[in-house]
């Protein structure tokens, strides 16, 4: 790093400069950054309910004043035990192309794992991002690398990821004719058993009332409370290209919450899970409701990241397992790479960075569209 150059923590008058680069580099290469994307910014870096001053965004400032460079963080808080926990998520690391030689994004990256977070994670990894923690001593969650995926419409799934976009437009009639045919054979059927859990919308204070009950088996677990999950499941509705936001409580006859799942639901398309809770008895049944309800809402597959105790209930419910890697895990702490790595953490996505995507969607005019 240059001695007129440095490293700092991010501040509000920065974000202008941020939006700006970020338009510039990894939207539409245009300087004008478009309309929400520095409220953006603010909203999910310095407003939100737990942002942590210690363990902050940086940039990367010229001697100039100028930002050539960002490390986005999102701080998450757990529990290990009765221990509080503070997770740092690694966020967008963007460097405008005139520094790159200075490796700019890695010097970020080194700063930000040195910080005082007790744990450091990245659920979204590329390939450089891979290399770069493994030279910091990162270290990738094998397990939460593998994804499983259920499929309800197999052509469907299978002709929208192999054949581009107007070929799969063109075959979709096909598809619609054929899946119901394939899916009565046995091998492939999808279809899932009748639910008798009674299901309605997860509030936010459900959650946090229930949390710590379902997940007793688990000694790292969300310190969940109601204004970040209020916070949270509206930034989660926000992002229009993942699909539409569920989030499902399913209580016995009786009356007892026994889990509740959160998941993007695409009609005709893949939808993707967040979160499913369930105390260890109960998975597989909250499993089932969930594969009853995306099947009910048109989706093609149902995709999620594995977790251990997930493993054995989706294997019996004729999921495909693979491996696509970017989960990625650093810390000082033995003790939190322990529970991580022998199962004993309730770590998904919805608390980490995956789901976020509506600084994509803001087209020109401030409206929602598909990602670049």
């Amino acid at each position: 790093m240059s001695a007129k150059s440095r490293i700092r923590p991010l501040e509000r008058d920065d974000i202008p400069q941020v939006a700006t680069l970020y338009e510039l580099v990894v939207r539409s290469g245009s300087p004008t950054p478009a309309p929400g994307l520095a409220d953006y910014f603010a909203r999910t870096i310095l407003d939100y309910p737990w942002a942590d001053p210690e363990i902050p965004s940086l940039v990367y400032e010229e001697a100039d004043g100028e930002i050539t460079g960002f490390h986005g963080s999102h701080v998450r808080r757990f529990r290990l035990g009765s221990e509080p926990i503070r997770i740092g998520c690694g966020g967008q690391v963007v460097a405008h192309p005139r520094v790159r030689h200075k490796a700019v994004g890695a010097l970020l990256m080194r700063r930000y794992l040195m910080g005082p977070q007790d744990l450091t994670i990245t659920d979204t990894a590329s390939v450089p991002t891979h290399a770069m923690w493994g030279g910091l001593h990162g270290e990738e969650l094998s397990l939460s690398c593998v994804n499983w995926t259920r499929l309800f419409r197999p052509w469907r799934f299978t002709g929208d990821r192999l054949l581009p976009d107007r070929g799969a437009r063109v075959t979709r009639p096909l598809w619609s004719m054929l899946d119901p045919v394939t899916t009565r054979f046995p091998l492939v059927g999808s279809r899932v058993p009748r639910s008798e859990l009674n299901a309605e919308q997860l509030t936010s204070k459900d959650l946090v009332e229930n949390v710590e009950r379902l997940a007793s088996s688990v000694t790292l677990r969300p310190d969940y409370d109601v204004s970040f999950l209020d916070w949270l499941f509206a930034e989660l509705s926000e992002v229009r290209s993942h699909g539409t936001l569920v989030r499902t409580q399913l209580r016995d006859e009786e009356g007892t919450a026994v889990g509740w799942y959160v998941y993007y639901a695409i009609s005709g398309g893949t939808s993707h899970v967040l979160q499913v809770m369930a105390a260890d008895p109960r998975v597989g049944d909250v499993l089932d409701h969930l594969f009853a309800d995306a099947q009910a809402r048109g989706s093609a597959a149902l995709r999620g990241r594995l977790e251990p105790r997930l493993l054995e209930p989706l294997g019996r419910r004729r999921s495909i397992l693979r491996y696509e890697g970017g989960a990625l895990v650093s810390s000082r702490h033995q003790s939190l790479l322990n529970a991580i790595g022998y199962g004993h953490a309730l770590l998904t996505r919805m608390d980490s960075e995956w789901w976020m995507g509506h600084h994509l969607e803001l087209a020109a005019s401030g409206s929602a569209s598909a990602p670049h």
